[in-house]
């Protein structure tokens, strides 16, 4: 068996969703590497499972989990195959969301509906089928990725706005209904990373290049942030090191909402 670096998730069982990819992806790597035991759940079946393969390869405990989250069905599936295959949850991930670029008024009913269910919907029902087994363990973190936009209003993206915002009000109420069973919450805000979520925002734009260029020069660090700068991030706010923080929404942004 591999052994982890540091092991600040020695033993842990972690779900981790959106996994296949970006953010997701680092993560599953670096949990699985600081001990934790992974289920990687993504709806991007080829990724995921290179994924989880090489992992398993290098002798860390991850299975996947093909799914999609807009579902609550889907959802309680990814939560029964932790409890099933190790019969608790330390840890919850909500890394999952989609973006779709419009002003508010060229936002169709099925673009709101989709934003809706994959950004906000699919970590309520995540939430709501982990809860009982971190109550019953008195112990538990859950984290979600909001984004600078849930912070900070970003042009041509008011509903995905919307989904980050209640992201972070839903993580604060979270935190506070559960704090009397050890359970923390929180919400990690994103700024602009380099990942495939973006290629797509970019692909979308008239002049992509200027895009890109326009985005590196707009943060105040002067550069793109890095998925695994994000995953070290969730990996402080999921350990013990962040054992007192709890109802926050950290900015990893390079400076951006600070502007």
């Amino acid at each position: 068996m591999a052994t982890a670096e540091v092991g600040k998730l020695r033993n842990q069982v972690a779900v981790i969703t959106g996994g296949g990819s970006g953010i997701g992806k680092a993560s599953v790597e670096l949990f699985a590497r600081e001990g934790a035991k992974v289920i990687a759940a993504d709806r991007k079946q080829e990724a995921l499972q290179e994924l989880t393969t090489q992992l398993a390869n290098q002798g860390y405990e991850v299975i996947p989990v093909v799914a999609d989250l807009a579902s609550e069905e889907e959802c309680m599936r990814v939560i029964d195959t932790a409890l099933q295959s190790w019969g608790r949850i330390d840890i919850l991930f909500n890394n999952i969301g989609i973006t779709v670029p419009k002003v508010l008024h060229e936002t169709t009913n099925d673009d709101y509906r989709q934003l809706m269910d994959v950004n906000v919907s699919s970590v309520f029902w995540c939430c709501k089928h982990a809860l009982p087994a971190m109550i019953n363990q008195r112990s538990g973190v859950i984290l979600t990725t909001s984004s600078k936009t849930g912070i900070v209003a970003q042009r041509d993206s008011a509903i995905y706005c919307t989904t980050k915002g209640a992201l972070i009000s839903m993580m604060q109420a979270v935190a506070l209904d559960y704090a009397p069973y050890g359970i923390r919450a929180n919400a990690m805000c994103p700024g602009i990373i380099d990942t495939p979520l973006l290629d797509y925002a970019i692909s979308q734009a008239p002049d992509p290049v200027q895009f890109r260029q326009w985005n590196e020069q707009a943060q105040p660090l002067g550069r793109l942030g890095t998925a695994d700068e994000c995953a070290r991030a969730a990996l402080f706010l999921c350990s013990e090191d962040a054992s007192f923080i709890t109802g926050v929404a950290l900015p990893v942004d390079g400076g951006f909402t600070a502007q």
